[in-house]
């Protein structure tokens, strides 16, 4: 049996196929379920919306409901979810379905994710998904997830940002997130050390966008900067040996403005750099 599970969700704020929804499938034609192993390829799970005509928020919620229940059931059965979906909110989901008593977080993101509806000079959901995570928003999503608590800002690494909003900085600082921009992780090993003190359980969260737009130009956002690939690589690998990693979500990979298969290629090296790590164990 493989150690991993990988669940697809190809959508785009519950539009199938759109944008970054087309990424996940992409990633996995491209080879995601043999990156992480290859010798026992992974169970795939295909979530798709149950009510075809559900939109908009109610769409977010089914899918996410769907998460939760697959990333709960590979973690009960001694497996590690690899979660491949289109925008940064299938993070509700996948931490809903940890179940941990104290969970930290992660998150390898070009963006904050930090803004509140008060605060968001977009509106977009995405923008907000990591603020929602720790409680600060949309807290009726995460009671209709059926999400069962937050996550303490503390037990927060935002790594590899380059691009916050003007309000985004003041609010991780007050709330006490741990955050480091892109060029600034030469202590990112000391942070996650202390990390692995405090919670017993971690969602990774890898933002495709915070890699270096030269290397990885298959996202939304291409502005300059970012991670090198090389430095992400062994990040993710130094994350998941240190930490107890639970489940991965990798979002925001929009293959329209990858026509050489760049960031493809990016994601499946990031994807055997985590698995290299991953122990034969099961996480629980």
């Amino acid at each position: 049996m493989s150690r991993f599970v990988v669940i697809e969700v190809p959508y785009h704020l519950g539009l199938e196929d759109t944008g970054v929804g087309r990424g996940p499938a992409r990633l996995l034609h491209a080879g995601a379920d043999r990156a992480l192993d290859g010798d026992s390829c992974p169970t795939v799970l295909h979530v798709r919306t149950r009510d075809r005509t559900a939109v908009g928020m109610d769409a977010i919620v089914d899918l996410s409901r769907q998460i939760r229940a697959a990333v709960r059931d590979a973690i009960a059965d001694g497996e590690w979810p690899v979660v491949l979906a289109g925008n940064c909110n299938a993070c509700l989901g996948t931490l809903a379905g940890i179940e941990s008593e104290c969970t930290g977080i992660v998150w390898l993101d070009a963006h904050g994710d930090f803004n509140t509806p008060e605060t968001s000079l977009s509106g977009a959901l995405d923008g907000m998904a990591l603020a929602a995570a720790i409680g600060d928003c949309h807290e009726d999503l995460r009671e209709r997830i059926g999400g069962q608590g937050t996550v303490r800002p503390q037990d927060v690494l935002l790594l590899g940002w380059r691009d916050l909003d003007p309000a985004e900085m003041p609010r991780l600082q007050a709330a006490g997130v741990m955050h480091r921009g892109a060029h600034e992780l030469e202590d990112a090993a000391a942070l996650i050390a202390n990390l692995r003190g405090r919670v017993d359980a971690v969602y990774l969260h890898v933002d495709m966008d915070f890699l270096d737009p030269k290397e990885s130009p298959g996202v939304n956002f291409r502005g300059p900067g970012g991670v090198p690939l090389d430095v992400a690589e062994k990040l993710i690998a130094a994350i998941v040996r240190e930490l107890p990693v639970a489940a991965v979500c990798v979002t925001n990979y929009n293959p329209e403005y990858d026509p050489e298969g760049l960031t493809a290629a990016a994601g499946l090296r990031l994807l055997r750099a985590m698995a290299s790590e991953f122990p034969s164990r099961a996480p629980r």
